[in-house]
């Protein structure tokens, strides 16, 4: 099952954060994290992010040709002076997503344009590792998704954003040894989120996406 309870995600984030060695080789340029956020950072989306729904229909059947993949995304974080970490901004492009013939339509569906973004700015106060090197923490933010369908002649037409408002956030940041930055970012909402048509409920709702910043380059 594709839905994950954010207590697993946030784990998960967890874990992943333990593994970091403060014995380690030095840091690129010695920066630590916190002074990296200090100005604003761009991370690319990596291929390792997953996003999964569910998808019902009038029966209750389980819809599986509606799940889409990841295409693309970044993720921009900042620091502020007092010690909060920001993540500004999330925009993640996903799959186009078809829908067979005779569940909603005699013909075949294609819904398009399908974008998650931040609603509103996540800033939580993290647990900064040793060092200043990793933050580890989490808070609430709006999550937005935008979508479209595919008219018979072509035309492609916006649907309503579908608003999961507060949802739970997870977040996992490192500064590597190789001057690069990785976020782990993971929420997770239970329910349901919208409907397309009044004919296909989505539900259960959970992402995982890693973003990484590109190598910085040495002087």
């Amino acid at each position: 099952m594709l839905h994950k309870t954010l207590s697993i995600v946030v784990a998960a984030v967890v874990l992943s954060g333990c593994s970091f060695d403060p014995e380690g080789p030095e840091v690129v340029g010695e920066e630590t994290l916190y002074q990296r956020l200090g100005t604003r950072e761009t991370l690319s989306l990596q291929p390792t992010s997953l996003v999964g729904v569910m998808a019902y229909d009038e029966a209750g059947n389980v819809l599986p040709c509606v799940q889409p993949t990841i295409v693309s995304g970044e993720a921009v974080l900042r620091a502020t002076t007092d010690g909060l970490v920001l993540i500004e901004g999330l925009e993640i492009a996903l799959t186009d997503v078809k829908i067979e013939a005779g569940v909603l339509h005699s013909q075949e569906v294609t819904l398009t344009d399908i974008r998650l973004r931040l609603g509103t700015q996540l800033a939580f106060e993290p647990d900064w590792g040793t060092g200043r090197l990793s933050a580890v923490g989490g808070g609430q933010a709006d999550l937005l998704l935008d979508w479209a369908v595919v008219a018979s002649n072509g035309e492609i037409l916006p649907l309503a954003t579908q608003k999961m408002r507060k949802a739970d956030f997870a977040v996992d940041i490192k500064l590597n040894y190789d001057g690069t930055i990785t976020a782990s970012v993971a929420t997770s909402v239970e329910g349901e989120l919208g409907n397309f048509a009044n004919r296909i409920s989505l539900s259960d709702f959970s992402m995982a996406v890693k973003a990484k910043s590109p190598a910085p380059d040495i002087q």
